[in-house]
């Protein structure tokens, strides 16, 4: 089987933490959510390091971590909530028309 037949081959994606490096294989259609996910992790980490001087680098990607632990929770739970919504809304609807399909 060629690459060419493969439906969502791999791609390579480095990501650097402190001083160690990391080559990660990843679903070619994810590599931008990788490459932007890393890009915005490492910015917060630096706002975290700058922030008075307080937090060193493992502070500050622990922080960056659990900010991110947190929001991915939060949209979770909104993501269901939503999807509760339109599970009442649709059932709403279909009441509204079989009562019109029955009257």
């Amino acid at each position: 089987m060629t690459k060419n037949n493969i439906p969502n081959p791999d791609v390579s994606v480095f990501i650097k933490l402190l001083d160690r490096g990391f080559k990660l294989s990843v679903p070619a259609d994810q590599e931008k959510f990788y490459r932007d996910g890393y890009e915005v992790f490492m910015q917060r980490v630096q706002q975290h390091k700058l922030r008075g001087k307080v937090y060193g680098d493992i502070e500050a990607i622990a922080l960056t971590s659990i900010e991110c632990l947190v929001a991915l929770q939060r949209n979770n739970e909104q993501t269901n909530n939503l999807a509760t919504a339109f599970k009442h809304r649709i059932e709403k609807l279909d009441e509204t028309i079989t009562g019109a399909i029955e009257s």
